[in-house]
């Protein structure tokens, strides 16, 4: 009964610590219990996209889980670190080491059994309007999504079960190999100061060179299928970088800042430059945390915003009129049957459009040369064929080309070519600036029309066959547009789907559910990382606020007045604390490059709105962090300033 009123006393006595971590927890619950009642939701399985949105939502909420793990470990041994004092005080007083564990098992349990009660609750509170964004993103229609989940209650509850189990036996173990002492003494016990040993400098002189290596990957991926492997790598190398950078490489800056007498034996710089060398292992670590995570939530949010961003123009050039039938030969009986179909449904076609274009294939251009290639992980383009005639009746042009010319259109405006050699004839090359009524199926890479002086021509460009196309707009109602083209996608197919059918209202519901779910899944990730972040943020504040809180005492002692004590706390803190954000948003610079070749993968070409969202949202971002900067600067400097 003793060491349980102990317990909730030691929780009211340190609100400070406690409930912030609580806070967190509850939120990051409420967040693991929406993405797994999401997920459980039967509904979902009923929209065409409901294979492709579950799988992002499990990588998502296995991402989230790591990250929940790593941060509650990280936050625990802090908060361990500062109730070990209080431990040993009570057991210099008499109390056993079983006395202890029953304390902490106390504290432990309350913990858990609060964040899981608020965590709930807070589940439950803002589920609704989660799952309202959620369905306004996807544009779902006529899905309900249930806003309780046994299923997903019972995986919350045992995840999270599991963690505090695991935190308990951490505690329990650490607590049973200390005597009373050294618990007494854990908080004034700091960082040894680093040696700058040739060790030091060579694992600063690696990690820098390690992330100049994943900035380099970066900057020179191509748009093609091994493009995402690339940047995987490039993220791993710059992860192991960023450890590197901000442990040894900066003990060795700081080391070099310490020799340069005329700066180091300054009053701030002397308590700035001193305090950070005495725990640089421990920041080092903490602080590389930080910028991973501002730049994991940063990169995620500008990608999927600047997909949900250029949908529109997406949807535009995957489906440039409201119907495309494809097929080897188009029938007379497909022409009367999408007549049939206006006249039930009430809708009148127009801008009709009909020709003949090839199917795909994957091909490089080196050295002016256009290579067939089989292998999908090294092509640069999706090459397609067809007739000058075809091309002018559909854009209105009046074109002619000789024999050995070609006109080239590119989806994506950067290629540029003057020659082209194809099975060794050498082509002189018109690049065209537009293909309005495009069709084909170009779905990932860098789309590339070559259009021939004449059908026989354009079907030797490649040896492929030519396919009919015929496309149309609807004039209707909206409504009466939608009917229709869920009718012409099944009755227009034919007996054995020998004619391809593209409606544009299939391709925006696709491409709505696709883009809206990665996005909400974007959004729901980083707003994990940016309160994990500000959470580490806090911690480490208060950490090095009461490591710091003795010496600062100490300078005041020997002259060290009250105004010089708060400049030099914001010195200190604004060079801990600024470094994570300023390398966050240069390794956002770097990961652009990449980031835009893998977009160029969901057919988005625009690279004046990825760095409109890109620079948008590096703001935001930044904005929040001095944010939480402030704030907990203010924590820092109440416990330092403290009698």
């Amino acid at each position: 009964m003793l060491e349980l009123k102990l317990g909730w006393q030691s929780l009211r006595n340190n609100k400070q610590l406690y409930l912030p971590f609580t806070l967190a927890t509850s939120l990051l619950i409420g967040v693991f219990y929406i993405f797994q009642a999401i997920i459980n939701n039967d509904s979902l399985a009923k929209i065409p996209t409901a294979s492709a949105i579950n799988s992002i939502m499990q990588v998502a909420l296995v991402f989230t889980s790591l990250i929940i793990v790593v941060f509650m470990f990280y936050i625990n041994n802090i908060v361990a670190k500062q109730r070990n004092k209080e431990l040993g005080l009570y057991s210099m007083l008499g109390m056993t080491k079983a006395n202890l564990f029953f304390l902490v098992l106390g504290v432990d349990v309350c913990l858990f059994g609060f964040s899981l009660v608020l965590g709930l609750l807070i589940g439950l509170s803002f589920i609704k309007f989660v799952l309202l964004a959620f369905v306004k993103l996807l544009d779902l229609k006529l899905v309900h999504l249930t806003v309780f989940s046994g299923q997903a209650l019972l995986l919350m509850v045992a995840f999270f079960l599991a963690i505090f189990m695991a935190l308990l036996l951490v505690d329990l173990a650490k607590l049973s190999q200390v005597r009373p002492v050294e618990l007494w003494n854990a908080t004034k016990k700091g960082e040894r100061l680093p040696k700058n040993s040739w060790f030091t400098k060579l694992l600063g002189l690696a990690g820098v060179a390690t992330l100049i290596g994943g900035y380099y990957l970066s900057v020179i991926t191509k748009p093609n299928a091994s493009v995402i492997t690339t940047f995987f790598l490039a993220i791993i190398l710059v992860v192991i970088g960023t450890y590197a950078l901000f442990t040894s490489a900066s003990i060795f800056f700081l080391n070099l800042l310490k020799q340069n007498k005329n700066y180091y034996y300054k009053r701030n710089h002397f308590i700035t430059v001193s305090g950070m060398l005495y725990r640089m292992k421990q920041n080092g670590v903490g602080l590389a945390s930080i910028c991973l995570l501002c730049t994991a939530s940063i990169v995620v949010l500008v990608a999927t915003s600047s997909l949900m961003a250029g949908k529109d123009n997406q949807i535009k050039q995957s489906a440039p009129l409201d119907v495309s039938i494809t097929s080897k030969k188009i029938t007379p009986a497909t022409y009367k049957k999408a007549q049939e179909l206006a006249a039930k449904y009430k809708v009148t076609l127009i801008n009709k459009k009909s020709q003949r274009i090839s199917h795909l294939a994957l091909a490089n251009i080196e050295a002016g040369k256009l290579k067939i290639s089989q292998d999908a992980n090294t092509a640069n383009y999706e090459v397609l064929t067809l007739p000058l005639a075809d091309y002018n009746r559909v854009e209105g042009t009046n074109y002619h080309l000789k024999n050995n010319e070609l006109l080239v259109y590119a989806t994506d405006k950067k290629v540029k070519l003057k020659q082209l050699q194809i099975k060794g004839k050498n082509y002189r090359v018109r690049m065209l600036s537009e293909y309005k009524y495009r069709l084909g199926d170009v779905a990932t890479l860098t789309g590339l029309y070559l259009i021939a002086p004449d059908a026989k021509s354009a079907q030797s460009l490649l040896n492929i066959p030519l396919n009919e196309t015929y496309s149309f707009d609807l004039k209707g109602t909206d409504q009466a547009k939608k009917n229709y083209s869920q009718a012409a996608s099944q009755q227009l197919r034919g007996r054995n789907s020998e004619n391809f059918v593209t409606t544009k209202v299939e391709v925006s519901e696709i491409m709505n559910q696709f883009y809206g779910g990665m996005l909400f899944v974007g959004l729901m990730l980083s707003v994990t990382m940016l309160l994990t972040t500000g959470m580490i943020i806090y911690y480490k504040q208060v950490s090095e606020g009461y490591a710091d809180r003795a010496r600062f005492k100490t300078m005041q002692q020997v002259g060290l007045s009250l105004a010089e004590t708060k400049q030099a706390i914001n010195s200190q803190v604004l060079m801990v604390f600024m470094f994570p954000i300023v390398v966050a948003a240069i390794h956002l610079c770097f990961a652009l490059p990449a980031l835009a070749s893998v977009l160029k993968l969901f057919s988005m070409y625009d690279l004046k709105l990825l760095l409109i969202v890109a620079v948008t949202m590096l703001a935001i971002l930044i904005i929040i962090y001095l944010l939480i900067y402030s704030l907990t600067t203010k924590v820092y400097r109440r416990i330092v300033n403290a009698d």
